[in-house]
């Protein structure tokens, strides 16, 4: 008996009483006026002592009105958690599907199997499928099955075994199988060989489907249609607008300061770092034009986006340009990175305050608001972040010599300049928040039950994929790090910690779910059901009078990359938003159920839509907005940040050339980081920067 097996046998038997009560269509129970029932056949793997063999289960889901949003799972004979988990999640992403709100219904799910004990979450897209089936009054053949587990962000995920589950699919009497996109050549898990499952199929007699989506995996069961592709297209009002615009000025200047900076000074630096800094230069210019060519195409946040990556090559370069120019280049980084600590401390305590301030006595904030600040508050806590780590680095720099010292010298100048401008972003956003027009409210209180939502899953998926060997410990710290701030926020009724709990738990499921695509490495396919499932959650996000302005922004952003993992990141953590949305500004509760109230089938398709954010006018509350100085050059004043850095009076540079003492004593030109070793050592250092700019993918 497994650890915490007896707590599982515990819950089942609950579990199993409970769905006694859930009686099939056309009656109803004490408290219900409306109760649903699907059954579907859904393929597993047993391992016999000949081998793994595919086994049959019957899966019966039932959907009653009105509800709490409960999720009742039982199995016969057991179930490991990560299939009760799974099921919770097919319930919340069915519930959007389908177009209701998740915490309308109670949710009732048996899995019965000849199987000794049911393991993994390779059912769960069949559940997702049969809840919308029951929420919509659909039917699901008896001849139908499929395979696949149900992702954070509505894709059909890839499972093992497709070869083994299609054969005794085959045998049960199957004619239309159901598998992920991209698992059409599988592996069988006695020989090892790859499989074509479709040739499989037509031996067998079965007609194997690939399905990207839930959206495409429930037509193929049904054939009723819950979305039909249409080209979604954002079009920004005046508000968003301005203030993206503002957002390209104020980077593309800095961009252009910075590199001028840089450009000048390369005639004087010693060949190995010119070198380097030349690939940095042309990197930063490379955005830019890239940044011109999108604000031009009328794609604002994507263009926002270039420049800010833009800046902050431009300003490293600048920064080290700087440095080896001069005759102390420790003390000049030194100097500079405590600048940009500085500015970003400035404007974070700002941030914080007017955030505070905002928030302060609200009951509600609208749709819109919520993303903004949201995405305000995720931007809050990486720049602090990483200003903690700069100041950390220089005072580790103060103890430390030679090479050693220029590593992390450079590094902290990395972590200061990134920490300056997400600042600067925390502080637009925020701004954003507080021009925003009224939207759909929503009731603040209902936010600490979301995290709890978002971290459950989180945590359930995170278990699943560490017993496929997957690292998670990033993705962990993150869970663990909303679960912390929440439970502050509980505590002292710190609104700004509970939108960075919120945030953190947001990320932390789009991390989760990146990290489930990547682990069958599914190619392409993958993008493409991410991209297909954001454009139907998007359009279920409207048709319940949402505006999905954070999801449609990253979309616009991803469109513009050529990297399949960035765009697969920011398709991802749109869908994370997308769900966060649905869950709590869904269709008010006691809403009539849609299969009760007769389905519709998707509308007509093939038009393009068109995301508009418009402006309401009401009431609103008056905010004082003090804006923080945005600068744009790497010239400003130095100051000391008494509370988070001691300051550095010595910095003893060694190399194997020479050892002098980088403090405020003149010294020759060359000395020092100026030296021919140390001079390398930056230069293969200054590559790191790409890691860094990678960070700016996170929207």
């Amino acid at each position: 008996m497994t650890p915490g097996r007896p707590l599982v046998l515990l819950s089942l038997l609950f579990l199993t009483m409970a769905t006694i009560v859930a009686p099939v269509a056309g009656s109803t129970a004490p408290g219900y006026k409306w109760i649903n029932t699907v059954v579907v056949n859904v393929p597993g793997v047993v391992e016999t002592p000949e081998g793994y063999k595919g086994a049959m289960s019957r899966l019966i889901v039932t959907v009653a009105w009105p509800g709490s949003g409960i999720v009742y799972f039982s199995a016969n004979p057991l179930t490991e958690l990560d299939t009760q988990a799974a099921a919770r999640m097919a319930a919340l992403v069915a519930s959007i599907l389908a177009g209701v709100n998740y915490y309308s219904y109670d949710y009732f799910i048996r899995l019965e199997s000849n199987a000794t004990t049911i393991g993994g979450p390779s059912a769960s897209g069949a559940m997702t499928v049969a809840i919308i089936a029951a929420l919509r009054g659909k039917r699901i053949p008896e001849n139908f099955s499929m395979t696949g587990m149900v992702d954070p962000d509505a894709t059909l995920g890839p499972v093992g075994g497709v070869p083994e589950k299609l054969e005794a699919a085959a045998k049960a009497g199957v004619k239309v199988f159901v598998i992920p996109a991209g698992q059409r050549y599988s592996i069988d898990l006695n020989t090892g060989d790859r499989v074509d499952v479709v040739a499989l199929g037509r031996q067998l007699g079965v007609k194997v489907v690939e399905a990207g989506t839930i959206a495409e995996a429930y037509e193929a069961a049904t054939g009723d249609k819950l979305y039909t592709p249409k080209q979604l297209n954002l079009n920004y009002p005046a508000w968003l607008a301005e203030s993206l615009k503002r957002s390209i000025e104020v980077y593309r200047e800095a961009a252009s300061t910075n590199l001028t900076c840089a450009e000048e000074l390369l005639a004087k630096l010693p060949g190995s770092i010119a070198d380097q800094l030349h690939g940095i230069i042309d990197d930063a210019g490379h955005s830019v034009n890239v940044g011109r060519s999108l604000d031009a195409a009328g794609k604002l946040y994507a263009a926002a986006s270039r420049y800010f990556a833009a800046a902050i090559e431009a300003t490293y370069a600048c920064g080290i340009a700087k440095a080896f120019s001069s005759d102390q280049p420790a003390t000049t980084i030194i100097e500079e990175a405590r600048s940009y600590i500085d500015a970003a401390s400035a404007m974070l305590g700002d941030a914080y305050k007017l955030m505070h301030r905002f928030l302060e006595g609200k009951r509600d904030i609208s749709d819109v608001e919520l993303q903004l600040l949201t995405a305000s508050a995720s931007r809050l806590s990486d720049a602090n972040e990483s200003l903690e780590e700069a100041a950390s680095l220089l005072k580790t720099a103060s103890k430390s010599s030679g090479l050693a010292a220029a590593s992390i010298l450079d590094k902290a100048l990395q972590e200061a300049i990134y920490s300056y401008y997400r600042s600067m972003t925390a502080s637009q956003w925020l701004e954003l928040a507080l021009a925003a027009p009224s939207g759909k409210p929503i009731n603040i209180d209902t936010l600490p039950r979301v995290v709890d939502t978002y971290t459950y899953f989180a945590e359930s998926a995170l278990s699943y994929l560490q017993t496929l060997g997957v690292d998670v410990s990033d993705v962990a710290e993150r869970v663990a790090e909303a679960k912390q701030l929440a439970a502050q926020a509980a505590e002292t009724g710190d609104r700004v910690q509970l939108l960075q709990a919120l945030a953190y738990s947001v990320q932390g499921l789009a991390q989760v779910d990146g990290k489930l695509h990547q682990v069958f490495n599914t190619g392409i396919s993958v993008l493409d059901a991410s991209r297909k499932s954001l454009d139907i959650l998007v359009e279920k996000l409207l048709g319940l009078g949402l505006t999905p302005l954070l999801p449609m922004m990253y979309r616009e952003y991803a469109e513009t990359l050529v990297d399949v993992g960035g765009k697969l990141d920011l398709y991802v953590q749109a869908s994370s938003y997308a769900l966060l949305l649905a869950i709590i500004g869904g269709s008010r509760t006691g809403a009539k159920p849609p299969a009760a109230a007769g389905a519709t089938t998707g509308g007509v398709g093939g038009a393009a839509t068109t995301v508009t954010i418009t402006h309401t006018v009401t009431a609103k509350e008056t905010v004082t907005v003090t804006k923080p100085k945005y600068y744009t050059r790497t010239t400003v004043s130095t100051t000391t940040l008494t509370k988070t850095l001691e300051k550095t009076t010595t910095l003893t540079i060694k190399s194997t050339t020479a050892g002098v003492a980088a403090n405020n004593t003149p010294t020759r030109r060359g000395a020092g980081l100026g030296t021919p070793a140390a001079c390398v050592a930056f230069a293969g250092i200054a590559l790191a920067l790409g890691a860094l700019l990678g960070r700016v993918l996170r929207g």
